[in-house]
């Protein structure tokens, strides 16, 4: 089974080194694809919170087999930019593409066994994960049913499958970052125009966290309480994580 994964990166410094170290020693080459501009087609006279050789630095301080390869990208649609990613990672010889965005977590158990079931499953292109997502800091939750293309298998070329929730926890952080991150994230965010009026100060600015405090769906998030010492050890590292609330 060769795995590689790849990474797209527009802004991301705070947690791509970690996403990275999660798959690193079950995948054979981790690409990770720069790109300078959003991938919604948003165009913004306002630029990224990071800067591109931040974002590199980050991602290749965690590199101690040179197993990363790096690759500067000019794509603004979020569906052509993950399918030439996959490409490259074809062309370079994977028979399994783990798809890992900057801001996903893996536990190394979950991982190992999730891969083992695509493999041994051997019966469809792409398969869904379920995360368990941060909000504003380690220590608190959400839940839903949004079930991301996280494997391709590409023995097959069509067909899509649920990895048994019974696999363990993979985590999101994407809503556990700084105010200047969430602003920006908001700015060229794909679904901004949905967004659900007064979010920021009634549900993003609010602590203890809120009910319902999803950015477009009502009643889809409910914050709750987190043992942050569930996570991967990895991230007990991390700046963020004795913090009450990142801000």
């Amino acid at each position: 089974m060769r795995v590689h994964s790849y990474t797209i990166v527009h802004y991301g410094a705070d947690y791509v080194c970690y996403a990275l170290r999660s798959v690193y020693d079950q995948v054979e080459k981790l690409h990770v694809f720069y790109t300078p501009h959003p991938s919604h087609s948003h165009r913004v006279d306002v630029p990224p919170p990071e800067s591109r050789d931040e974002i590199a630095t980050a991602a290749l301080a965690c590199d101690p087999e040179g197993k990363i390869i790096w690759h500067e990208t000019d794509i603004w649609q979020e569906g052509p930019q993950r399918d030439y990613a996959v490409d490259v990672c074809r062309q370079a010889g994977a028979e399994m593409v783990l798809v890992v965005d900057y801001d996903e977590v893996w536990h190394d158990a979950t991982l190992e066994k999730a891969l083992r079931h695509a493999w041994e499953s051997n019966s469809v292109h792409n398969w869904l994960l379920n995360f368990t997502t941060l909000w504003r800091s380690f220590g608190w939750v959400c839940h839903d049913e949004l079930w991301p293309v996280r494997i391709k298998d590409l023995r097959h070329v069509e067909g899509t499958a649920y990895l048994p929730r019974e696999l363990g926890e993979t985590y999101h952080f994407g809503y556990a970052v700084r105010d200047e991150i969430m602003r920006y994230k908001w700015l060229v965010h794909g679904h901004k125009n949905e967004a659900l009026p007064g979010w920021w100060r009634d549900k993003w600015e609010a602590w203890p966290p809120p009910e319902n405090c999803h950015p477009t769906c009502e009643h889809f998030w409910n914050p709750e309480p987190f043992d942050r010492a569930e996570l991967p050890a990895l991230l007990r590292e991390h700046p963020f994580y004795n913090l009450e609330r990142i801000e």
